[in-house]
């Protein structure tokens, strides 16, 4: 067995693993659900750590012609001339989405489709509704996974530490197909709608709940191939919704990105 295939099958191994703490949680351990439903919630689990469960949704944020909400003015700036030209040489059907890949975070916070927080000692499992995909966080602070068996994904290799009330989410080994932001986020009339983003990556995400139905988050990007120095996302405010489960949404590859353009008004 070769080291490429040895290593899926070690992450998978993993991922089964954690998974599988998550689900013996869910079926015996309703409190978080019970108390949103009930109007009130913990502001820390039984464990002890601060409370991030429920289902969360943000208002859609990005760029257009004089209305920036996400930062991109900024970020545009940021890109090298190298990066730039390649740029230039794409469009928004390039974006890895029209294809069904899933937007990593930041992005994925600023898209306006509900995300839910499910919490296990030592976890934190982040699940989107849109391109539905989960995210295993562990919350101890543990090193990153060794590099005999990290290999670059879509949404990266994440780590985590409690700061106070906040989670730092430190998160490395993207595969550098992903994109910062929407093909329609055009902050400029000279704007490409092209966020590049490469395996060199490295986001730090701040994840803190400021009242029971509020929850903040921002991220800060580093991207030494791509970008002249880091950006940060501004902070987006998630609102607690009044369900206790995400649903799904399913992207089509067959249907083309020209289908998933135009329900954009691309």
């Amino acid at each position: 067995m070769n080291r490429r295939v040895t290593t899926i099958v070690v992450a998978a191994v993993i991922a089964g693993a954690a998974l599988f703490v998550f689900l013996r949680g869910t079926s015996n351990d309703n409190e978080a659900s019970d108390a949103s439903s009930a109007g009130s919630f913990a502001a820390q689990t039984s464990w002890g750590e601060p409370n991030l469960t429920g289902v969360w949704k943000a208002e859609p944020l990005g760029a257009r012609t004089g209305r920036d909400t996400f930062n991109l003015t900024e970020l545009e700036a940021l890109y090298t001339p190298d990066a730039r030209a390649r740029m230039q040489t794409l469009s928004a059907k390039d974006d890895p989405t029209m294809r069904c890949a899933p937007p990593a975070f930041p992005r994925a916070a600023m898209l306006g489709h509900p995300v839910q927080i499910v919490q296990r000692p030592g976890f934190a499992f982040v699940l989107t509704e849109a391109y539905p995909v989960f995210r295993i966080l562990p919350t101890t602070g543990r090193p990153h996974t060794s590099e005999q068996y990290l290999y670059p994904t879509h949404m990266g290799d994440s780590t985590a530490r409690w700061e106070g009330d906040t989670l730092v989410v430190d998160v490395i080994a993207f595969n550098g197909e992903g994109c910062l932001a929407s093909g329609d986020d055009k902050p400029t009339g000279a704007s490409t709608g092209v966020w590049l983003t490469s395996p060199s990556m490295h986001v730090v995400e701040r994840w803190r709940r400021v009242d029971a139905d509020t929850l903040e988050y921002r991220a800060t990007v580093e991207d030494p191939q791509l970008l002249t120095k880091s950006w940060e996302t501004p902070i987006v405010t998630f609102k607690r919704q009044p369900i206790d489960v995400i649903a799904e949404a399913l992207c089509r590859p067959e249907d083309g990105p020209e289908t998933y353009l135009a329900r954009l008004g691309s």
